[in-house]
């Protein structure tokens, strides 16, 4: 279950991940439960929100650095669920990385 996250006082950034879905997803919220177990371990992690409707899903990680985003993005298991969201759940997805310079 998502929730709004608490970040600290910006700047900081986020990571916004929309993707169109296939028709079969099985294994995907498995997966995508378990990166989010992953990135709190993560140095520099802030928190995620997610959101899911039939054919779309949106998750928005939210990190300190852009160094710290570069670490998440080249671990193994992230590497192994996006070959496969390319390859089998998405049929488009993008990821956009925007600096966060105002919360109200």
């Amino acid at each position: 279950m998502s929730q709004v996250v608490d970040a600290p006082n910006p700047p900081y950034w986020a990571v916004i991940a929309p993707a169109e879905l296939a028709d079969d997803v099985r294994g995907y919220p498995e997966l995508a439960a378990k990166l989010v177990e992953l990135a709190k371990s993560q140095p520099g992690f802030l928190g995620i929100e997610t959101g899911f409707q039939r054919g779309f899903a949106l998750a928005v990680s939210y990190w300190a650095s852009l160094d710290a985003i570069a670490a998440w993005r080249t671990s193994s298991l992230h590497l192994i669920a996006k070959e496969k969201g390319k390859s089998a759940w998405f049929k488009k997805y993008v990821t956009r990385i925007a600096r966060v310079e105002r919360v109200y």
